[in-house]
């Protein structure tokens, strides 16, 4: 498959040009004309651009890249990660909030998914775009069925919760990847019981407290791979190119 081909599917896929975003998103070095692996990472740094390399991987497709809407001096580590695409021929390609928000394979319905909830809509507005998962189970279900849920698809259990979820069966959940706890009110309005996102932050710790809803902290670095996970397995079945996905936690 040709870079250019694969690009052309991939910009289309993630609705690139209907979504604002402070990232440069799709594809920001350009690498060999043909392509047959695939490295997907989170973050476009040293360690998966040498990885992906190891891999003799033709492209890295990562959800945070090394644009981000403005001017980047190659100099520093910057430059070194350039060198270190431009010397192997390896394409980096880059899908922040296309990826968060995509509908069936975005980091957001992927946790309502697999927390065990059925989609119901979205929330929370970003750039003009409403990015977060909504999810509803008729019967209702635990706190620990939850955790046991997306620890299938994470691979880890909740780093944090914040709220009392004791006792409890939650009908509605509400969602959205990394650093999103300032969204909780806006998930506590749009009806949810619980909120599953990545990173908190001091700032939005007693909005998220008083809001009366549970709240589950998975990490941001954990929180995003599932949509990454997906997008593999998606490009797999779709274009039959070998692909791997790096993976290296920050503990974030």
């Amino acid at each position: 498959m040709t870079r250019r081909e694969l690009v052309r599917e991939l910009d289309a896929l993630l609705n690139l040009q209907s979504i604002s975003d402070d990232s440069n998103n799709g594809l920001q070095v350009e690498g060999r004309d043909d392509v047959r692996t695939l490295a997907f990472a989170l973050d476009a740094c040293q360690i998966t651009i040498d990885r992906a390399n190891e891999l003799g991987a033709d492209m890295l497709i990562v959800h945070h890249g090394l644009y981000w809407g403005k001017v980047l001096l190659a100099r520093g580590t910057h430059a070194a990660r350039l060198r270190s695409c431009f010397s192997a021929g390896l394409s980096l390609y880059a899908a922040h909030i296309p990826l968060d928000a995509h509908p069936s394979l975005g980091n957001n319905i992927a946790l309502i998914e697999d927390a065990g909830f059925t989609p119901a809509g979205w929330f929370g507005e970003y750039h003009g775009l409403r990015i977060g998962a909504l999810g509803e189970h008729r019967e209702g279900i635990s706190l620990e069925e939850i955790c046991a849920s997306l620890e299938r698809s994470l691979f880890c259990r909740p780093a944090r919760l914040l709220g009392n979820a004791a006792g409890k069966k939650f009908t509605k959940a509400a969602a959205i990847s990394g650093g999103a706890m300032r969204w909780v009110e806006d998930a506590k309005n749009a009806g949810a019981e619980i909120f599953i996102t990545g990173e908190g932050s001091h700032s939005a710790y007693h909005a998220a407290v008083e809001s009366g809803i549970a709240v589950l902290l998975y990490g941001h670095y954990m929180s995003e791979m599932i949509g990454l996970r997906r997008l593999r397995d998606y490009c797999e079945k779709q274009f039959t190119l070998k692909c791997e996905v790096i993976d290296h936690p920050t503990g974030f």
